[in-house]
């Protein structure tokens, strides 16, 4: 009986950890959403990979996609990472990618018409709280400098969640493009997660 309750003790300390690895909660505290691992590698090497919404009330849960790797970087589910909710709490945003840096995609999961749509190459790093631009997207890319002498960088952008780029931030055109988000998110006095 005590080997029982012990393997029980690991599945769930093993489920809390998967649950832990990508989560976001929703704006109303309802919900928390999270990418899991869903069984064994696909042929392309990614691991099987689930998008799964869980009640923070009871032991209810939906598992929204499971991943899918696809060669047009707009349609690949595969290598999926950083879910975000919306404002509203009515879609999930969320990250994929595959071995070249050039291929993260965002997409959005609308949660009533169980629908994904592609929104913009990159990754979404997080979603405006305050200020004119609440909802918004901060996504950043991978980008090649068009100089002699080369080399990459990884920018932010102010979003809009259609995928329209309205700004880069201030000072995020270098290889830590994410750092500067925080100084430009404090000097305008916004928030973002």
């Amino acid at each position: 009986m005590k080997w029982k309750v012990a393997v029980i003790a690991v599945a769930m300390l093993v489920a809390g950890t998967a649950q832990g690895q990508d989560t976001a909660q929703s704006p109303d505290g309802l919900y928390t959403v999270s990418v899991v691992p869903n069984g064994e590698e696909d042929e392309n090497g990614f691991g099987a990979q689930a998008l799964v919404l869980y009640s923070t009330k009871g032991n209810i849960q939906r598992r929204l996609l499971v991943s899918k790797w696809n060669g047009d970087y707009a349609r690949n589910l595969a290598g999926l990472s950083h879910p975000l909710f919306s404002l509203d709490g009515g879609y999930v945003y969320f990250n994929s990618t595959d071995a070249s840096p050039n291929s993260g995609y965002v997409h959005q999961f609308d949660l009533k018409l169980n629908v994904i749509k592609a929104v913009c190459p990159g990754w979404a790093l997080r979603v405006m709280r305050t200020g004119p631009y609440r909802g918004y997207l901060l996504v950043q890319t991978h980008r090649y400098w068009d100089r002699p002498e080369g080399g990459s960088y990884n920018p932010v952008f102010l979003t809009h969640p259609s995928g329209k780029k309205i700004m880069m931030v201030p000072g995020s055109d270098n290889d830590e493009g994410e750092l500067a988000v925080d100084p430009w998110l404090a000097k305008m006095n916004w928030r973002a997660w």
